[in-house]
């Protein structure tokens, strides 16, 4: 999202640019070995978008060449880099595009040095525990010991982007952290994505569509039931980047405050018009019912005018006042708490 006073950027220039001459250029400064010839305009190009994306340029499995632009973790710059891709020409036999580092297909080949040591791949051992849909994993190498801390950290986020790609590491690796004993019961970096290929494959349906889980829980006494999907991260819909809170009062309720059928009806009734309204600018990601009250959660496009859009549909609700907010968020933290 663009912040206030400066000019949104401008991805028709881009792509108009490549395709005037910029890709050819490429092609051939990677045919005959002078890429570095241009790295200026690249990098000009590039940062015109965001002074926080980088790029780089490789084969892919489909193309003879791959031009990833990559927000490097930064959340607030991964909206940009999918907006970026969203408004790419369509890939060619000779040009693919991508808003992430893709995954090494082989995870164990390579090496990364810092300063003075060179860590090998091969030689990385990771204890992985998959705690309901992401993976917690602490990541050894036996030269980590002799890293500052800081370098460490270097190591092993390199290490994980390199085995699952940037999109899988984020989106599916929850809480790590570097091990400087070898680790019980501890897997090859391959082993790694073969775990992480099992949980995305039992959280995303056939039709690349995120599965639904129901989580329970408890505030003053009165029950609390939530609703969310999974992948719950903002690298499932990294252009969505501003969190559209809609709470919702229901009167018809029962002893614990959970709505009866009646409201039950209203309640799926005034969800699938907001969604409808919002079409592709937004989504619905999870929702909170208890103690009278249900708040539906949307992702929402912050380029497009989506408050208004939703203010608008919920204006007939005739069982109490729906507040509507608006928040920035390219982290999805409003929803953290939901994420399973």
């Amino acid at each position: 999202m663009a912040d206030e006073g400066t000019n949104p950027p401008d991805f028709d220039a881009f792509w108009a640019w490549w395709g005037a001459g910029g890709a050819a250029a490429c092609e051939a400064g990677i045919e005959a070995g002078t890429i570095e010839d241009l790295v200026d305009e690249l990098n000009a190009r590039v940062h015109a978008l965001s002074p926080e994306l980088t790029w780089e340029l490789g084969p892919s499995e489909t193309s003879a060449h791959r031009l990833v632009v990559s927000p490097e973790g930064n959340p607030a710059a991964r909206a940009t880099a999918r907006r970026w891709l969203l408004a790419a020409p369509e890939p060619t036999e000779t040009w693919t595009y991508a808003d992430a580092r893709p995954a090494d297909p082989d995870p164990e080949s390579g090496s990364i040095r810092v300063g003075d040591t060179e860590v090998d791949f091969a030689e990385i051992r990771v204890a992985a525990t998959r705690v309901g849909h992401h993976v917690d994993v602490a990541v050894h190498h036996p030269l980590l010991r002799d890293l500052p801390e800081q370098a460490r950290g270097v190591v092993v986020f390199i290490s994980l982007d390199h085995t699952l790609g940037e999109t899988d590491c984020e989106t599916w690796i929850g809480n790590v952290e570097p091990a400087l004993d070898p680790p019980a019961d501890a897997v090859t970096l391959a082993g790694l994505r073969d775990l992480v290929a099992e949980v995305r494959a039992d959280a995303i349906g056939e039709d690349g569509e995120p599965t639904w889980v129901m989580l329970q829980g408890e505030l003053d006494g009165s029950p609390l039931m939530a609703v969310a999907q999974v992948p719950l991260a903002s690298s499932f819909a990294p252009h969505l980047d501003a969190h559209l809170a809609v709470d919702v009062p229901f009167t018809d309720t029962t002893d614990e405050g959970l709505p009866a059928p009646g409201a039950l009806d209203d309640l799926r009734a005034l969800e699938d018009h907001v969604t409808t309204r919002l079409a592709g600018s937004g989504r619905l990601v999870a929702h909170e019912t208890g103690r009278g009250r249900r708040t539906l959660h949307y992702y929402v496009d912050s380029a497009r005018p989506t408050a208004g859009m939703v203010e608008a549909a919920v204006g007939g609700w005739t069982q109490g006042r729906v507040e509507v907010v608006h928040t920035p968020d390219p982290g999805w933290q409003a929803v953290r708490h939901l994420r399973t």
